[in-house]
C-alpha cells in the first residue's frame, strides 16, 4: 500500500522513515501516545462518540497523527486497549482554547472603549456587569456547540455502566480531574475579577474557599444548561434587553447567561478597603485573566485513590 508506513533498522536511533520518502523525528512513548491520542480525539470529534468509536480504525489514527506504527501498537497491542484510553482521555475534559480568545477578544473591545469616568461607581458596576454578561454568552454558546463536550457529557452519563471496575476507576479519575480544573480555572478568574474591581465576598464566604463554592455552582449551572439546550436550542438563543443587575447599560441576555451571572454578582460586593484603579490598571489587570485561569487549571492534579466506584445496576 502506498501510504504504508515504513520502519528504520531497529537500534539505529535515527527515527522512522514516511512512506514517499523523509524521516519523521524520533519520538518518545509518550509523544507517541499523546499524538495517537490527540488524533482519535479529532475523529470523534467529526463523527460523535457513538458513531465515531465504530468508525475509528487504529491504522488511521496512527497515520493521521503521524507516529512509527511499531511504537502504537507496542503501546497498544489491541484495538481494545486502545478504545478504553480514548474514552479515559474523554473523560479527562474538553477544554476550548477558542472560548477563551473570544471572551479575550469581547473583553478587550469593552476595555478599549473604557472612559476615564470607569473610576465613577456606576461606570464600573456597566463595565463588570457586561463583562461577565459577555462571558456566559461566548462559554455557553461555544460548549454548546462543540461536538466534543457532547461525548464527554455522553460518557460522563454513561461510565457507571462499564463492567471493568478498573476502567470505571480511570473514569472516575478523569472525571474527577476534569471537575477539580473547571473549578480552580474559574475561582481564578473570579478572584482576579473581585481584585480588580474592589469586591469582596459576601459572608458567610471567605477568600480563597468562597471562590471555589461560587465556581463550583457556576460550572454546575453551565452543565445543565448545555444539556436542557441539546432539545430546547431556543433556551440559548431567545434574550430579552433590560439593564440587570445594577446596570445602566441595557444589553441583551438570555435566560442561562442571567442566571448564571446573578449566581456571581449575588456574591460580591463592594470591599471598603479597596482602592478604585484607574482605567488603565483596570485594562491591565484583565488583560491575563484566561491566562490566569488556564494556568491555575494546570496546577490541579489528580487525587490519588484506591476506591471503588460502583458499578450501575
Amino acid at each position: 500500500m502506498g501510504d504504508q508506513l515504513q520502519e528504520s533498522p531497529a537500534g539505529q536511533g535515527r527515527g522512522t522513515r514516511r512512506a514517499g520518502g523523509g524521516r519523521r523525528p524520533r519520538l518518545s512513548d509518550e509523544q507517541t501516545a499523546r499524538r495517537v491520542l490527540d488524533a482519535a480525539l479529532v475523529q470523534l470529534a467529526q463523527h460523535g462518540v457513538s458513531v465515531g468509536l465504530d468508525r475509528l480504525r487504529f491504522e488511521d489514527v496512527i497515520r493521521d497523527a503521524d507516529v512509527s506504527r511499531s511504537s502504537a501498537y507496542r503501546r497498544w497491542p489491541s484495538r481494545d486497549a486502545f478504545v478504553e484510553d480514548v474514552l479515559v482521555e474523554l473523560a479527562g475534559g474538553v477544554y476550548q482554547p477558542a472560548v477563551g480568545v473570544l471572551v479575550a477578544q469581547r473583553a478587550g473591545d469593552v476595555l478599549g472603549a473604557l472612559p476615564d469616568s470607569a473610576t465613577d461607581l456606576g461606570a464600573r458596576r456597566d463595565l463588570l456587569v457586561e463583562l461577565v454578561r459577555l462571558t456566559f454568552e461566548a462559554d455557553l454558546a461555544a460548549t454548546a456547540a462543540s461536538a466534543e463536550f457532547r461525548a464527554f457529557l455522553a460518557l460522563r452519563a454513561a461510565f457507571t455502566g462499564v463492567e471493568s471496575d478498573e476502567l470505571r476507576r480511570r473514569f472516575a479519575t478523569a472525571l474527577a480531574l476534569t471537575d477539580r480544573r473547571t473549578v480552580a480555572r474559574g475561582a481564578a478568574i473570579l478572584a482576579r475579577v473581585a481584585e480588580v474591581f474592589g469586591l469582596r465576598l459576601v459572608a458567610p464566604l471567605t477568600a480563597p474557599d468562597g471562590f471555589d463554592v461560587v465556581a463550583r455552582a457556576v460550572s454546575a449551572a453551565n452543565v445543565g444548561f448545555v444539556v436542557t439546550a441539546q432539545s430546547d436550542p431556543a433556551l440559548l438563543a431567545t434574550t430579552r434587553t433590560v439593564a440587570a443587575y445594577g446596570s445602566a447599560r441595557a444589553a441583551a441576555w438570555s435566560e442561562p447567561v442571567y442566571a448564571m451571572t446573578g449566581l456571581v454578582l449575588q456574591h460580591l460586593e463592594p470591599d471598603p478597603a479597596a482602592r478604585v484603579r484607574s482605567p488603565d490598571e483596570l485594562r491591565a489587570g484583565l488583560a491575563d485573566i484566561v491566562e490566569v485561569g488556564a494556568a491555575a487549571a494546570a496546577e490541579v492534579g489528580p487525587v490519588p485513590t484506591g476506591a471503588a466506584v460502583p458499578r450501575e445496576a
